[in-house]
């Protein structure tokens, strides 16, 4: 009878996983729906665009810890010509840097077409998005140094062929930001650089736009997989935040993470904190110049956040924003896999002290989706973040703006103190994004002190420096 049990509930678990499939994807075939404050009535996203850079296609940057199809690239072994099976699934040692190509094909051609669909509300017809190209830079080492076997010089000419390019990218656009997307679990390569190539071009394409590609199994059988391997790749995305900060011309590196790529991003700020706990919290956020850190459906155990809040992590972003879900079966279905609270699930399953812990930190905001999932999102509920035309705009006005909640059109419950969207939320969100799509520049607004930490002796940043940065 033991045994029956065991296997009923593992068959159970393989049902509830399957039916979780698609919501734990970040697939993205056709343009996302319009975001309600950037559609006609509200602001033009494109407003500040560069003319060179309204196009029906659109190229971002990828950094992949994931082994390639090809064993040495650096002998120019050609991949596909849209690159599509340029990387598999499993881990590497080495850090991958390249950039692609995304297409976006609509009815008509040209880009007069695909911005005005872009903001319509009821469109003629879906643009669909497609990967047509990828350009290798070639590799970095992030593993056992001893272990690296790349010829001589190799990672210098990837280095700087990499930092050449996202400099040449940033003195093009009005924007000298970076934005880093890395995705969730069960997610396939070509469908991520599509969802990457819709928020960037919501985004306005300015700045420069980077996919975070760890090495997803890409299978909703593989959760735990994926779940170890996300854990993996928080050193390699660290090194990563490093290089950009000390070797390119950028400005602010924000960081949008969904599902279980949450945890990469709030590790990788914890390590570096550690790195430096010997500075002020401000210290180590100028350093490596993190802007905002925006977490939609973080499938992060809870327990895990507050040591990393402890340990001083929400101190090195500008402002952080938690978009939680009481719509998310996703999150419940990884609670129910893992037998603890996720932190992108609702407040309602949290404890007293778990709330009270996440409103006393300074610059964290937590967003509550519920109105918005109620009147538009899907049954499964964990996409919200580009799927639901109302969260879509308020992840686009914090992330590119960095306005405040209430500066977005959201209202503060009082008695959960979260955010929350009020029923007029279009009108308003419209007239937040007009005002800012006009000034074209993000705000940059002023956070609370970080918290408190030991006084730096000379400013200077200590011993600790990541090593592997000795490349870059």
């Amino acid at each position: 009878m033991r045994m029956l049990a065991t296997s009923t509930l593992a068959f159970a678990r393989m049902i509830a996983l399957g039916l979780a499939a698609t919501l734990f994807t970040g697939c993205a075939n056709t343009l996302m729906p319009t975001p309600t404050g950037f559609d006609t009535s509200g602001g033009n996203p494109f407003e500040q665009t560069p003319a060179s850079l309204k196009s029906t296609s659109v190229k971002m940057f990828v950094a992949a810890d994931r082994k390639t199809a090809i064993h040495d690239v650096t002998r120019g072994d050609p991949p596909s010509k849209s690159g599509v099976d340029f990387f598999t699934n499993d881990r590497s040692n080495s850090m991958q840097l390249g950039r692609a190509t995304v297409t976006f094909t609509a009815d008509e051609p040209g880009w007069d077409y695909l911005a005005a669909e872009s903001r319509a509300e009821k469109r003629a017809g879906d643009p669909t998005l497609t990967m047509a190209g990828y350009e290798p830079y070639g590799a970095l080492w992030v593993g056992v140094p001893q272990l690296d076997e790349s010829a001589p010089g190799a990672e210098d000419a990837t280095a700087n062929a990499f930092t050449t390019a996202v400099d040449e990218a940033l003195a093009a656009s009005n924007s000298k930001d970076i934005y880093i997307f890395i995705h969730g679990f069960n997610t396939d390569f070509a469908d991520n650089m599509a969802l990457g190539a819709e928020m960037f071009h919501y985004l306005g394409r300015n700045g420069v736009f980077i996919n975070y590609a760890w090495p997803s199994k890409g299978s909703v059988f593989d959760y735990s997989a994926d779940k170890s391997t996300a854990s993996y790749s928080t050193r390699p995305f660290r090194t990563f935040l490093t290089r950009l900060a000390k070797r390119t011309n950028v400005e602010h590196i924000h960081i949008l993470a969904h599902s279980a790529g949450a945890p990469i991003a709030v590790e990788a700020l914890r390590q570096l904190r550690l790195m430096h706990f010997d500075e002020p919290g401000t210290a180590t956020r100028d350093h490596y110049k993190i802007g905002r850190l925006v977490l939609v459906a973080p499938d992060m155990d809870l327990g895990s956040f507050v040591n990393a809040v402890a340990d001083g992590a929400m101190a090195v972003p500008e402002r952080t924003t938690i978009y939680i879900s009481s719509q998310d079966k996703a999150l419940d279905i990884s609670a129910w896999i893992g037998g603890f609270a996720r932190l992108g699930q609702p407040l309602s399953v949290l404890t007293p002290k778990n709330i009270a812990f996440l409103h006393e930190q300074e610059g964290v905001d937590i967003v509550d989706v519920f109105m918005a999932e109620r009147l538009l999102g899907s049954w499964l509920g964990h996409s919200y973040f580009h799927d639901d035309p109302w969260v879509s705009t308020d992840v686009l006005l914090t992330l590119r703006y960095g306005l405040l909640p209430d500066a977005r059109g959201l209202t503060r419950d009082p008695k959960a103190s979260v955010f929350t969207f009020p029923k007029d939320y279009p009108a308003k969100s419209a007239a937040a994004a007009a005002a800012v799509c006009k000034l074209g520049a993000a705000t940059h607004p002023a956070t609370a002190p970080a918290p408190a930490a030991a006084p730096a002796t000379d400013g200077t940043i200590p011993s600790t420096a990541d090593p592997l940065s000795r490349n870059w």
